[in-house]
């Protein structure tokens, strides 16, 4: 029994650190993209056609809000309300489109998201499912063998 919770708590914190990488990976290349996007774009914008400016401000606006989506699901798996985090990253998005406040909000949001998630050690409700499984059948074991052995318990 006790090789079954310590195999339990490994795969939890497996799957904790495979949630944290991937929303780490995600956050991190938005900024990225993010931050790579808006200079050129300002920068050309007042010099180039506008086939190319269009879709590069398409494409900002995709990635700036993509940013608050990703934090806003993250948020909602540390157990923040629904509708407290939705006003908060609402407001905090709008904020950010303000003058030059996204060089405040995007780095703070993004500093504050990733320390949550490091401290973070609930898992999202799909892989809690995945974690709450039962015992497998063994394919060598007859099922009705199986199901005698699993009414005993």
């Amino acid at each position: 029994m006790e090789n079954n919770a310590t195999a339990k708590n490994f795969i939890n914190n497996e799957v904790l650190k495979i949630e944290n990488r991937l929303f780490w990976g995600r956050i991190l290349s938005l900024s990225i993209g993010y931050t790579i996007t808006t200079p050129w774009l300002n920068s050309i914008r007042d010099s180039a056609s506008l086939w190319l400016v269009w879709p590069l401000i398409i494409i900002q606006f995709a990635l700036y809000f993509s940013i608050f989506i990703s934090c806003y699901q993250r948020s909602l798996i540390f157990g923040l309300n629904y509708t407290f985090a939705f006003i908060l990253f609402l407001f905090l998005c709008v904020l950010g489109r303000n003058n030059n406040w996204d060089l405040l909000v995007i780095p703070s949001l993004v500093i504050v998201m990733l320390t949550f998630s490091t401290t973070n050690k609930t898992t999202h409700k799909e892989r809690q499912q995945l974690l709450n499984h039962k015992e497998i059948r063994p394919k060598d074991m007859p099922r009705w063998q199986w199901e005698e052995k699993q009414n005993k318990k």
